[in-house]
């Protein structure tokens, strides 16, 4: 993400999601960890200090959760990548940077959690 333009962040966003390539990965939830950056142009509401002039993290927060609950996944960046395009779709935002955590992966070394991270404009 550019240095130059404003963002909002938010951290540990906890969902319940299906996501996994093996069966076992795919028997029952697991909650993914989801954080992620909206580039917006906070100007306007770092002066008036009225809600209407930025975008609303609340909301954004809702949407992306929806996104991880709506399908099942494989792979993390597909779940990545939807929330990725329900966040573009909010007014005021102009890019955004996803990433979604799962801990424990089944892979052969001891891992605490894998995470893909994308950025999309």
């Amino acid at each position: 993400m550019r240095a130059d333009v404003d963002r909002i962040v938010v951290r540990d966003l906890r969902v319940p999601a299906v996501v996994g390539v093996t069966d076992a990965e795919r028997e029952r939830p697991q909650t993914v960890a989801v954080r992620f950056e909206l580039e917006i142009d906070a100007r306007a509401a770092g002066s008036s200090d009225e809600m209407r002039d930025t975008v609303d993290y609340g909301s954004a927060a809702v949407r992306a959760a929806d996104a991880v609950r709506r399908g099942e996944a494989k792979l993390l960046e597909h779940l990545a990548e939807r929330i990725a395009g329900e966040l573009l779709g909010m007014e005021g935002v102009v890019g955004v940077a996803v990433e979604v955590e799962k801990e424990k992966p089944p892979i052969p070394e001891d891992v605490r959690a894998v995470a893909v991270r994308i950025e999309r404009r």
